[in-house]
């Protein structure tokens, strides 16, 4: 699982996101993590918490999304608790008309150029029984990989309710439209009903989305190495190669400075101020309380990863690890070999096209995803066969069975999860009372 401006939470939150799940959701959002300001490709449902927003008035937000009352007033750290404004009818209707615009493009003028449909059903048709119970089993496993990672975040989280929370939001944001900020809400509104409280949410969900972030950019790093290793490595591989691997290397040495030295986060947090003021006046939009979102980030970060970076790491492997492995085992289950279309070729070419789901016209980047996937593919057939005529029908029959796959099944699963949330009052706790998550980190710092 893994790319949302959400604002204080109103009063009516619970009403938005329930009309969006049910109208204009019907039932995602990696990328998790991505987000509310990042949307993901289906697969992850990850990428809507990589710029997780913080908590404010929390109190009220639990009770308007049936979290219970609570016993006392408590003093809350000034945080926020994201919320979704529903768009106007007039900017609804035109993502929407979008939305089709650029699936009728992709689906009904652009494929159909250079593949048939009824040639990719044929080869669909023609799987072997292995092959379904190999990628049956892989379904399984994307399913079920970001709710491990949820539950090392928020270690006193079940993974039942991982499971129920990730295929809720996942809903949102495979059939809406930069449906993360939705599905963000509604994912904190489902945490604080069960007892975990804002800042313990915050601090585990940036945490999981800033691992997802690492886990993107060196996914394509290692599928280069592997392509050169096995196979020929065209120049700008190398270039994407060596500049993830410097950001990769650089980000991390700059949240190691930022996590051991206060003093050190202050300077930085002064600077992105400075730079965040300027840009906000060249613009004239209210500057950012830069330097305040920094410390709570610091803040954050160090909650969850001070005795989790170990588990958490090994997590966001798998994870990625099961939506790679069901993308890889789609296109070699249609037909696609080894020798036309060399493993790293099609690990590289899922890692580069899932930053194409940074374009939020349509849910998942459903459409331009694919183009890039079957585009990448297509590169890699022609690379490793020079002169070999490349069968398109082949490899774009494996690239749609992945999105099937990895776009459908969480839809029904998030809409019946989420009226099992509606319904059920057994796993209910005031989390002003349970204060689950917050509990945990305390022990683990002290």
């Amino acid at each position: 699982m893994t790319e949302r401006g959400p604002e204080d939470a109103s009063a009516h939150a619970e009403d938005r996101v329930a009309d969006a799940t049910r109208g204009d959701a019907s039932a995602h959002g990696e990328d998790r993590v991505a987000h509310a300001t990042r949307e993901d490709v289906s697969a992850d449902g990850e990428d809507r918490v990589a710029d997780t927003p913080r908590h404010d008035d929390a109190s009220a937000d639990a009770e308007d999304w049936g979290a219970g009352e609570a016993p006392g007033e408590i003093d809350e750290p000034a945080t926020t608790i994201p919320t979704a404004e529903t768009p106007s009818i007039g900017k609804r209707i035109l993502s929407a008309g979008i939305t089709i615009l650029v699936l009728v493009l992709v689906f009904g003028f652009v494929i159909p150029q250079f593949s048939d449909y009824r040639a990719m059903a044929d080869y669909v048709a023609d799987i072997s029984i292995t092959g379904w119970l190999v990628v049956g089993a892989l379904t399984v496993a994307f399913l079920v990989a970001y709710p491990v990672v949820l539950t090392t975040v928020l270690r006193t989280l079940r993974f039942r309710e991982a499971f129920v929370n990730h295929m809720t939001g996942t809903a949102i944001t495979n059939t809406l439209p930069s449906g993360g900020a939705f599905a963000l809400a509604l994912n904190y509104a489902m945490y604080m009903s069960w007892g975990f409280t804002p800042q313990s949410v915050s601090a585990g969900l940036l945490a999981a989305g800033v691992w997802d972030w690492y886990g993107r950019i060196a996914l394509p790093v290692l599928a280069v190495v592997g392509i050169a290793i096995f196979a020929e490595a065209l120049p700008w591989m190398w270039f994407v190669s060596i500049g993830g691997a410097a950001w990769v290397a650089f980000s991390i040495w700059l949240m190691v400075v930022i996590l051991r030295s206060e003093s050190a986060a202050e300077a930085i947090a002064r600077w992105v101020d400075r730079v965040a003021t300027r840009v906000s006046g060249w613009l004239n939009r209210t500057p950012p309380a830069a330097y305040e979102a920094m410390l709570q980030f610091r803040t954050d970060l160090r909650m969850t990863i001070a005795h989790r970076a170990v588990p958490l790491t090994a997590a966001t492997v798998a994870n990625h690890t099961a939506m790679a492995g069901l993308y890889t085992a789609c296109i070699y289950a249609v037909g696609v070999t080894t020798d036309q279309i060399p493993v790293p070729w099609v690990v590289l070419s899922f890692a580069l096209g899932r930053f194409l789901v940074m374009i939020p016209v349509s849910p998942g980047g459903l459409g331009l995803v694919d183009l890039g996937w079957i585009g990448l593919l297509t590169l890699g057939w022609q690379t490793s066969n020079p002169g070999v005529p490349v069968d398109t029908d082949l490899i774009a029959a494996g690239v749609l069975l992945f999105r099937a796959l990895s776009l459908f099944p969480p839809i029904p699963l998030g809409m019946a999860s989420w009226i099992f949330w509606r319904a059920n009052g057994s796993w209910r706790q005031d989390w002003k009372t349970a204060r689950r998550g917050e509990t945990e980190i305390a022990v683990e710092t002290s």
